[in-house]
């Protein structure tokens, strides 16, 4: 795995799902990117992740958390690298 996409350290609390012998191989702290969106988006992914943090903490009693992974798409990626879609998010 790469310690950077579009030169953001990769979180060093998690570790990536890995694929073995037939099997996903989650992780505790498994990292998950996500794209927070354009317009509306901002505002359901704030609300979004902490009903999925929430879940988490309730499924497993504190023992998985999620590292969260901000990539980019949209208008978010095209002000700051200007392009919609960098080849990192892809």
């Amino acid at each position: 795995m790469k310690s950077s996409y579009n030169g953001k350290p990769v979180p060093t609390e998690g570790k990536p799902i890995g694929y073995s012998g037939g099997e996903l191989q989650v992780p505790d702290t498994p990292i998950i990117p996500f794209i927070e969106g354009d317009g509306t988006g901002r505002d359901i992914w704030k609300a979004s992740r902490r009903v999925f943090d929430a879940a988490v903490e309730h499924a497993y009693g504190g023992k998985r958390r999620v590292a969260w992974f901000e990539v980019f798409a949209g208008e978010k990626a095209f002000k700051t690298f200007n392009e919609w879609l960098p080849n990192d998010t892809v």
